[in-house]
């Protein structure tokens, strides 16, 4: 049995005949290949792309990033690792302190060095306030 959509493509067509009547035959064949293309894709059947007359070059970009990270940078992301260890035994971590941790570790797995440096630097900062935090009295109203 034949799909539905194509069979109500196919139909389509004909009742279109005497708008087509007026464009060439390579134009209908156009047409209808178009649509038959959109139903495939609706449909999810797999068609071949139409091959093409000239090849593309395949050009390789070298990566502008280097692929190792700076010294500096990974001994930021440790110390950070450390802070967010310490204030989660004293039970004193900020969420944002980890949001914070999460982004250094993107742009480290990234090899992003400056990104790295800078979130490393604001968990150790948020930490830092979070453990000072233990330490102030209780606010009376």
């Amino acid at each position: 049995m034949a799909n539905p959509l194509t069979i109500n493509i196919l139909f389509t067509v004909l009742r279109r005949l005497p708008e087509i009547r007026g464009i060439t035959v390579a134009d209908a064949a156009r047409q209808t290949a178009a649509w038959l293309a959109a139903a495939s894709l609706v449909t999810g059947c797999a068609t071949a792309p139409p091959p093409s007359a000239v090849a593309t070059p395949v050009v390789t970009v070298a990566p502008a990033v280097p692929a190792v990270l700076s010294a500096e940078a990974d001994a930021a992301l440790k110390a950070a690792e450390l802070s967010v260890n310490e204030a989660r035994l004293k039970r004193a971590l900020w969420t944002a302190a980890v949001k914070q941790l999460g982004l250094a570790r993107d742009a480290a797995r990234a090899f992003d060095s400056a990104a790295t440096l800078s979130h490393a630097r604001e968990v150790i900062a948020l930490c830092t306030l979070s453990l000072q935090q233990l330490s102030a009295p209780p606010v009376k109203w």
